[in-house]
């Protein structure tokens, strides 16, 4: 088995050896630099604790205390990450750090995925759903919602479809002040 080495620069992990590069590359973790590979510190964290990935005076518990500074959910989020990817799921962090992106190659075809990560009890309102809705959309990706309860159970949930109209108007029924 594989151990990359890398090393932690800022909010990124980045490794140089070409062989783990390649290799890390081709599973779907990580970004090509200039020849490195430059992963976020929520795929390094799942890398270490794996055994895919050593990072200089880096353990995994230093790297979620680096991702929970930057954010309060890492762990909320790394959960989900490690859901996915022990589901075989080809799963790369996001644009914003609660989301996670998704490729699940099923038989001929590959259903693209934007999973939102949301801890519950954390209300998140119509202008959110909108929004991530129309991102889902334009990227050619289904919106997926997970939501993680207190003992870290994963529930997803497909959004279908998002609408400002009330359900009388999408029913065709007349609408009455």
């Amino acid at each position: 088995m594989l151990v990359a080495k890398g090393r932690l620069e800022g909010s990124l992990v980045i490794v140089e050896d070409p062989e783990a590069v390649s290799f890390l590359y081709e599973k779907g973790y990580g970004v090509m630099f200039g020849g490195t590979l430059r992963l976020k510190l929520v795929e390094a964290a799942y890398l270490v604790y794996r055994g895919f990935l050593e990072v200089d005076g880096a353990d995994f518990w230093s790297l979620v205390e680096a991702g929970a500074r930057e954010n309060p959910e890492f762990w909320t989020i790394l959960n989900v990450y490690s859901d996915l990817r022990n589901r075989a799921l080809v799963a790369k962090p996001g644009v914003e750090d609660e989301e996670i992106l998704v490729d699940w190659k099923k038989k001929e075809r590959v259903r693209r995925l934007l999973v939102r990560v949301v801890r519950e009890g954390i209300r998140v309102g119509f202008p959110l759903f909108e929004e991530l809705f129309r991102r889902a959309l334009e990227s050619g990706r289904e919106l997926v919602m997970a939501v993680v309860d207190k003992e870290g159970v994963i529930s997803y949930y497909i959004v279908e479809g998002v609408s400002r109209e009330g359900p009388e108007v999408l029913a065709g029924l007349p609408f009455q002040d």
